[in-house]
């Protein structure tokens, strides 16, 4: 096991880049895969990159019609012919499994997945996403011996149902209740599901869907008259539109868990300038991180960011938040 400490330089893969040297950064993604994130993830690699090295870089944006091995393969040969010293990569989860079949000694940053899912990825590719699982494990100790789980069935949400039945069902209790619902595109059953009101009350209600689904869900258990124990959610509805589409008594009771709280000033001012959406916006986040361990790797210097790399994995904090009336507030805060 590799562990790498907070601020420690990491001891580069090539040659180590003296600072008065620009370094070449590439950002690698397929528009039609992940959407709007190529372009955002390459104006916060812009931004971080603008304060890790001042004008001592360059960045190339490079894309890809799909994330498929031939079209990696293409696009990381004209990546080694532009002579790029390192990579950031946010892909899916295919994307990732066909990169690591990709022959290249270029270091590599994929802030949108998390090693638990490609754990035989080679040493050169690290991984930046979030880490659900822990963050469900957190708001275990607040879940009550019945929960309800909601989920979208995408691969994510499909996932995070899975492993919250995983977790609930491991720990040690003698009465225990799952029921899962999943949820449409659009959010239309979810009244239907709600038919039977008594099968929720005194539950924990676990949303595992986007905010504007999680606050009609929120806002029906209200209007039903149903009185569930409380509301969890994982770092997906950490949205500040969740204020604004619900009203107070629809998530007095809900508890959020959160992995974004370390924000290095320099670098959280140069993203806020460009719009860049450190605060709430995770896959934006974990893109920072990742420029950060990249030019750290490439010049050995110091990182901004403190959060450990345990085997090639980013070690986010978790911390609980409650959904309070004019914002979010640790559950610790009296």
């Amino acid at each position: 096991m590799v562990i790498r400490k907070s601020s420690d330089a990491i001891h580069p893969i090539q040659t180590s880049i003296k600072p008065d040297e620009s370094i070449k950064i590439a950002v690698v993604s397929s528009p039609k895969i992940i959407g709007k994130y190529a372009q955002s993830v390459y104006n916060v690699a812009l931004a971080t990159l603008s304060t890790r090295r001042s004008g001592r870089f360059s960045i190339q944006q490079y894309t890809m019609q799909d994330e498929s091995s031939i079209t990696l393969a293409e696009t990381f040969a004209k990546l080694r012919e532009d002579k790029m010293d390192a990579v950031l990569a946010p892909l899916t989860g295919e994307g990732a499994k066909n990169l690591v079949h990709i022959e290249t000694h270029l270091p590599i940053f994929i802030p949108t997945v998390h090693k638990r899912d490609i754990p035989s990825a080679p040493d050169n590719i690290t991984f930046g996403g979030i880490d659900y699982l822990a963050q469900i494990e957190a708001l275990l100790p607040y879940m009550a011996d019945s929960i309800s789980i909601f989920y979208d069935t995408s691969p994510v949400g499909s996932q995070l149902k899975s492993s919250t039945e995983e977790v609930f069902l491991a720990h040690e209790r003698e009465k225990k209740k799952v029921r899962s619902y999943a949820v449409d595109f659009n959010g239309d059953n979810i009244i239907s599901h709600l038919s039977k009101p008594s099968l929720f009350n005194k539950n924990s209600v676990i949303l595992h869907i986007p905010v504007v689904k999680s606050a009609i869900l929120a806002s029906q258990l209200t209007f039903i008259g149903i009185k569930e124990r409380n509301i969890l959610s994982t770092q997906i509805n950490m949205d500040p539109n969740l204020l604004v589409l619900t009203q107070y008594r629809d998530r007095k009771n809900m508890i959020i868990a959160n992995s974004l709280v370390e924000f290095p000033p320099s670098i959280y001012e140069a993203n806020e300038l460009m719009n860049n959406d450190l605060a709430y916006d995770w896959i934006q986040y974990s893109s920072s991180v990742g420029i950060d361990y990249l030019v750290s790797m490439l010049d050995n210097t110091p990182r901004a960011y403190t959060m450990r790399l345990i085997n090639s994995q980013v070690i986010y904090p978790v911390e609980l938040l409650h959904a309070k009336e004019y914002g979010f507030e640790s559950v610790t805060s009296k």
